[in-house]
């Protein structure tokens, strides 16, 4: 009786041995009335604590695989619950079922996985995940998007990735252009799409319109933000006007400069800090353009209306 446990996955031992343990059932592999390794026995076969494997044990029990004989041990039941797809009460239940119709109907177990990721593949991202090795930018751009597209969003960086790639599960996963082809090499075959950094039209506008002299104030909790910020307003107005990045974290400093400066940029965690100081002109400054966003929105199938 071999089990394949993968201690780096990011899924639970204990679901992973129950779900090969169900599968062997179901196909076969474990015959009705066979008696399964003892809680201690198979533990220390599999290097697990004995509380997992008898954790396993009871959920097998409780589906109506095995039952257990006091003092004798975990049999496999003769047979099996005859519940329809319909009278399942929850997920994994119909899941049971739909696997023990397959394995009847002769499928192999490498047959229904291939499936079943076909099917998957298939189905539109529910959900997004920005990859980027700055927590930082995780943080704004889970925000943005979230507040922007009304969907789940959140982040992780490669390492995140790599170590659990169930995170891309279900997922639509975003990167910066010089990071896509390293996410497509950690998660491939999930659903990837390349974002940039651009400020918008108004944005430009705003720094366009200030006089040759002004100051500008960018306030962000992202170091990388602030050096594209100052970048950005430096394309456009050069030496014209005086810039000062500060960290939102960095309170005094840039409460300090909020009563000279003549416009203030704020990301969008930074903003309502920033708007309680006060400042003369505030705009916040996002990392997600429009593109962008309609692009996200397009890859999730929604139909999302601008505010």
């Amino acid at each position: 009786m071999d089990f394949v446990l993968n201690r780096k996955g990011g899924v639970p031992l204990h679901d992973q041995l129950l779900a090969q343990l169900e599968l062997k059932i179901l196909s076969g592999a474990i015959a009705a009335g066979q008696r399964l390794p003892s809680v201690r026995v198979l533990a220390r076969r599999l290097g697990l604590h004995p509380n997992t494997v008898s954790s396993a044990y009871r959920d097998l029990e409780q589906a109506g695989h095995v039952e257990l004989r006091r003092g004798a041990g975990v049999y496999v039941r003769s047979g099996v619950p005859s519940a329809s797809i319909d009278e399942a009460p929850g997920l994994d239940e119909m899941v049971r079922l739909a696997l023990r119709v397959a394995f009847r109907k002769g499928h192999t177990g490498s047959e229904i996985q291939a499936a079943v990721e076909r099917w998957l593949r298939a189905a539109p991202p529910e959900r997004v995940v920005m990859v980027d090795p700055r927590r930082e930018t995780l943080g704004l751009v889970a925000h943005e998007i979230r507040s922007a597209l009304r969907v789940p969003a959140s982040g992780c960086t490669l390492e995140d990735l790599e170590r659990e790639p169930v995170l891309a599960a279900g997922a639509l996963l975003l990167a910066l252009p010089y990071h896509v082809s390293k996410v497509a090499r950690v998660a491939p075959g999930a659903a990837l799409a390349t974002v940039h950094v651009e400020a918008s039209a108004e944005d430009q506008e705003a720094a366009r319109s200030l006089p040759a002299g002004a100051t500008i104030l960018i306030v962000s909790c992202s170091p990388i933000l602030l050096q594209i910020g100052g970048a950005f307003v430096g394309s456009l107005r050069g030496d014209e006007v005086l810039v000062e990045t500060r960290l939102l974290s960095h309170r005094a400093a840039w409460r300090r400069l909020i009563a000279v400066a003549d416009l203030v940029f704020a990301d969008v965690l930074a903003a309502p800090a920033v708007r309680e100081a006060r400042p003369r002109r505030l705009r916040e400054l996002r990392l997600l353009g429009a593109k962008d966003l309609a692009r996200v929105s397009k890859a999730l199938s929604l139909a999302v209306t601008a505010a």
